[in-house]
C-alpha cells in the first residue's frame, strides 16, 4: 500500500526544474518554529496586484465542479475523478457583482507558507488571499448571441489553475472563452467548497514512469472537461447564455511547464484540439529513457499547429527541436530573453511588487523570473498567445469570435 502524504510545494516538479530553477531556495532550512509563528504587522501587509488585461471586455468567471463518474480517482483509488474548473469569458454587465480572487482563501494560506520559506519573507508579510482578479463572478456573458473559441489551461505539477491569470484574463477580454483545469491531488490544492480542501499528494516515487502516469491523468483530466463542457447539464450550471456560446469546433489549449507538455500529448490523442501552446514545458524536460509516450509524441510529430515558447534560465534540451523535426509544417518554437521558468506565470507580474514593498531580494526574483524588464515580458507573452490563438482560431472560414 501507498503511504500517501501531502507534497510541498513545487516538490511535484521532479522534472529538471526543480533543480535549475529553485536551486538554493528550496534547498533553505526550515524556518525556525519562532519564525514561522511570527506575523507581519497588518498594517504594513503587502497585496500584489495582477496587472489589467487589454481586451475591449469586461471579464466574467463561473467555477464549477465535475464528476467523471466512468473514471475511479487514479491518486486515492476509490470514488469517482472530481476536478474543479474556472470559465472565463468576456461579460456584458459587471455592476455590483465581486470580484473573484485570485485563490481561494485556503489554497492561499497553503501557498503563504511554502512562499514565505522559498521567498525569504516572514510569514504573513504577503497576503496571498486578498489579491483579486478583474473576473466578476457570475456576470452575464457579452454578445449572447455570438458563438465564441474555447481555450483550456492546465498549470504546472504541483502548482495551481490560478497561476495563469495574467494570460487567461487577456485572452477572455480578447472574446475567448477560457477554461482553466485543476488536476485534483496533483495540483497544490483544489477547494472544492464548504472547507473542503483536496491537497497535493505524493502516491508515487519520483521516477520517469510515476511522471509518465501523472501526464495520462491529465490527458485524461483534459479529456473529460472537453466531454462535460458539451453536456446540458454543465451548460445550464453557466451563467445564462454563455453555455450556448461555447464553440468546441474551435478549441485550443495551452499550459505551463508540465501544463504545456499536457497541451501536447492531449494534441497527440485527441483530435478536438485545433492548437495547442507550452510555455516552457518542452525546454526543462530532461531526455527521458522509459517515457514511452514522450517518446512517441516526439517521434511521431503533430499534425496541427503547436507553438514551443521557452525561458532562458535553463538549458535547451533536444526535445523541442526532434518535435519541431517530426512535425515540420506544425511545430514552431522559440525562446524569450531574459527569462526564466516562472516567467510563464503569474509570478512575473507579482513578485515585482515585492521587491520595494515587502524586501524581495532580487536575487530571488532572478531566479524565479529572469531579468527582463517584467512589464515588457507580460506584454509580450500576452501578445504571443493571443497572436498565436487569433491565428488558427479565428482564421478565415471560421465564424464567430
Amino acid at each position: 500500500m501507498n503511504l500517501r502524504r501531502p507534497l510541498p510545494l513545487f516538490a511535484a516538479l521532479s522534472a529538471a526544474a526543480v533543480v535549475l530553477l529553485l536551486a538554493g531556495l528550496c534547498l533553505q532550512p526550515p524556518p525556525s518554529p519562532a519564525s514561522r509563528t511570527v506575523r507581519a504587522d497588518p498594517a504594513a501587509t503587502v497585496v500584489p496586484r495582477l496587472p489589467a488585461p487589454n481586451g475591449p471586455y469586461a471579464i466574467g468567471r463561473a467555477d464549477l465542479r465535475l464528476v467523471d463518474r466512468q473514471r475511479t480517482d487514479p491518486f486515492t483509488h476509490h470514488g469517482p475523478r472530481e476536478l474543479m474548473v474556472s470559465v472565463w469569458y468576456p461579460a456584458g454587465d459587471t455592476a455590483g457583482r465581486p470580484r473573484a480572487r485570485w485563490m481561494p482563501a485556503g489554497v492561499a494560506r497553503d501557498f503563504s507558507a511554502a512562499a514565505s520559506r522559498i521567498l525569504g519573507l516572514p510569514t504573513g508579510r504577503v497576503d496571498w488571499s486578498a489579491v483579486t482578479t478583474h473576473a466578476a463572478l457570475g456576470a452575464p456573458p457579452a454578445e449572447p448571441a455570438r458563438s465564441r473559441p474555447v481555450i483550456l489551461y492546465s498549470p504546472g505539477l504541483g502548482t495551481s489553475r490560478s497561476w495563469g491569470t495574467v494570460l487567461v484574463e487577456e485572452l477572455a477580454g480578447r472574446g475567448y472563452v477560457v477554461v482553466t483545469m485543476d488536476h485534483t491531488y496533483e495540483s497544490l490544492g483544489v477547494d472544492f467548497g464548504h472547507g473542503r480542501i483536496a491537497r497535493a499528494l505524493q502516491t508515487g516515487d519520483g521516477s520517469d514512469e510515476e511522471l509518465a502516469r501523472r501526464m495520462r491523468v491529465r490527458a485524461a483530466d483534459t479529456a473529460f472537461v472537453l466531454d462535460a463542457l458539451a453536456w446540458p447539464g454543465t451548460r445550464r450550471a453557466l451563467p445564462a447564455g454563455l453555455g450556448a456560446q461555447l464553440d468546441l469546433d474551435r478549441i485550443g489549449m495551452f499550459g505551463h511547464s508540465a501544463g504545456g507538455i499536457t497541451a501536447a500529448e492531449t494534441m497527440a490523442r485527441d483530435p478536438r484540439i485545433d492548437a495547442g501552446l507550452d510555455l516552457d514545458g518542452f525546454h526543462v524536460t530532461p531526455a527521458r529513457r522509459s517515457w514511452p509516450e514522450l517518446d512517441r509524441l516526439v517521434r511521431s510529430g503533430l499534425d496541427r499547429p503547436f507553438l514551443m515558447v521557452g525561458s532562458t534560465a535553463t538549458p535547451a534540451e533536444a526535445l523541442p527541436a526532434r518535435l519541431h523535426d517530426s512535425s515540420p509544417a506544425s511545430v514552431s518554437v522559440r525562446r524569450l530573453e531574459g527569462t526564466a521558468h516562472y516567467s510563464f506565470s503569474d509570478f512575473q507580474a507579482l513578485l515585482p511588487q515585492l521587491r520595494g514593498r515587502a524586501g524581495l531580494p532580487a536575487s530571488r526574483t532572478a531566479r524565479l523570473i529572469g531579468t527582463a524588464a517584467p512589464k515588457t515580458v507580460v506584454n509580450r507573452e500576452r501578445a504571443i498567445v493571443t497572436d498565436f490563438f487569433d491565428l488558427h482560431l479565428l482564421r478565415p472560414g471560421r465564424s464567430g469570435g
